[in-house]
């Protein structure tokens, strides 16, 4: 796209949300060539680092270079920003399906209008996110993809649009033999319970939730509907809803505690336009609707397919990435002094050939993203004044004896870079650490239970 982003163009988009690695701007001007669209701007984190852990600008390391090998334009390109962009058109998208992945465009902007932008949404965004991190304003583009929270592209449409952002994180067990003998509890309590006792104790959430991901990708109908009720009791950063754009439950970057009877009497009013029946609270139809939907368009099927390339968990990947590095394993070093846990299982790994120790690390970062990122689901009812478009799914909500149309989109498909295995051990290390010792209390303590849900 030719047209490039001047210091004045920064009033016209407003803050959306973020991640780890970028922010998400939404457009409010009245411009023909960005309506329906929304920008993704990468950070830098305050230390001077990029906050994805990868200090090159210039495209892939040498190393990363040798994983995606097979992909002949994004080992040649030197731009980060691009490669960002190839990834998810090449690898992510394939993966995923061309219908459910728009990897977007490259828009170029000047470094004003970052600066410009930077100025602008600093207020807007969560504490602690402003104090971690900045909008990197050496970038020379940015990422400019369809709104998803909307329905229609290009135009303005009257009839309201609502959408749902989930986040599912991993939705399967790991069987790896590589998983150490201690570490056995990972084979039969999900990572994102355990994640939430590490998150509780460090006050990054104070309350822990009941949702369950293997619920979410079970396929069952009655499991699904108790993951969307989970995720909507305490929507945390793993559940949000905007209307016509506009985030109207859940949190901006940081997430929501818990759906309390305030908030729950706002949204109630605000699924007026959405939800026409008056048999019984509006709510309990739109859970419906998203638990129905998750369940007959069958996309977390191809989600939980990709994040199963992770055959041989944290445990086992990492000591190929030493290998691939040419330095001594640092894992296999830690466990012979702390002689917790023999090496000997770990020979296997590191004498397979080279070819395959690179694609056990490139199916485990594939693996990475596809645990980390959001299902985006857009809805538009079509009992009236917009007639049925085939060009879109469409679903029969019974208990509110309505239509709808919706789409369905996977976003937040960035690129994990190599060096970040170690951080993915130590965050392992750590989570294992601190749910092992919680049990040990409970045990002392002659429970059996659940860690206690309080909200501070």
């Amino acid at each position: 796209m030719e047209i490039s982003l001047e210091p004045k163009d920064a009033v016209d988009w407003s803050y959306r949300g973020e991640g780890a690695v970028n922010l998400v701007l939404a457009y409010t001007g009245s411009s023909p060539s960005f309506l329906g669209k929304m920008m993704r701007i990468q950070k830098i984190s305050n230390d001077g680092k990029e906050v994805n852990g990868n200090t090159s600008g210039n495209g892939l390391t040498s190393h990363e270079k040798v994983i995606w090998g097979e992909c002949k334009e994004l080992v040649s390109c030197q731009n980060k920003e691009i490669v960002e962009f190839l990834f998810v058109k090449h690898v992510m998208r394939p993966l995923l399906g061309h219908k459910h992945v728009n990897p977007g465009i490259r828009l170029l902007v000047a470094k004003e209008f970052l600066e410009s932008v930077e100025n602008i949404v600093t207020s807007q965004r969560p504490s602690w996110r402003a104090d971690a991190a900045s909008v990197d304003t050496n970038r020379s583009s940015v990422l400019l993809m369809d709104d998803l929270t909307l329905f229609a592209h290009g135009r303005v449409e009257n009839k309201p649009c609502l959408s749902v952002e989930i986040k599912p994180k991993c939705g399967f067990l790991p069987s790896s033999s590589f998983i150490a003998e201690e570490n056995f509890i990972k084979k039969s309590v999900t990572r994102f319970e355990m994640h939430q006792v590490l998150k509780l104790q460090d006050n990054e959430i104070s309350e822990i939730s009941e949702y369950d991901p293997l619920d979410l990708f079970s396929g069952s109908k009655d499991r699904i509907h108790k993951a969307i009720r989970a995720l909507y009791a305490t929507p945390q950063n793993n559940f949000r809803v905007f209307l016509n754009g506009s985030l109207v439950f859940g949190g901006l970057g940081g997430g929501t505690c818990k759906t309390t009877s305030k908030v729950e009497q706002d949204f109630e009013h605000i699924l007026k336009d959405i939800i026409k029946t008056k048999d019984g609270p509006r709510a309990k139809h739109f859970i419906e609707l998203v638990a129905e939907t998750v369940y007959t368009s069958g996309v977390l099927d191809h989600l939980l397919d990709v994040q199963k390339l992770d055959k041989y968990n944290i445990e086992g990947a990492v000591h190929v990435y030493y290998d691939l590095i040419n330095q001594p394993c640092k894992v296999c070093k830690e466990l012979e002094k702390s002689r917790t846990s023999s090496t000997s299982q770990f020979s296997s790994m590191h004498s397979i050939p080279m070819a395959e120790k690179v694609n056990v690390l490139k199916e485990f970062l594939i693996s990475v993203t596809a645990k980390d990122c959001s299902v985006m689901i857009s809805f538009r009812s079509t009992n009236d004044v917009i007639s049925r478009s085939s060009s879109h799914s469409s679903l029969h909500l019974e208990s509110a004896k309505q239509e709808f149309d919706y789409k369905v989109h996977f976003i937040d498909l960035d690129m994990r870079p190599l060096k970040k295995m170690e951080v993915y051990y130590e965050l392992d290390k750590k989570i294992m650490n601190t749910y092992l010792e919680m049990m040990k209390k409970k045990e002392s303590l002659g429970e059996r239970k659940r860690p206690q849900r309080q909200c501070f």
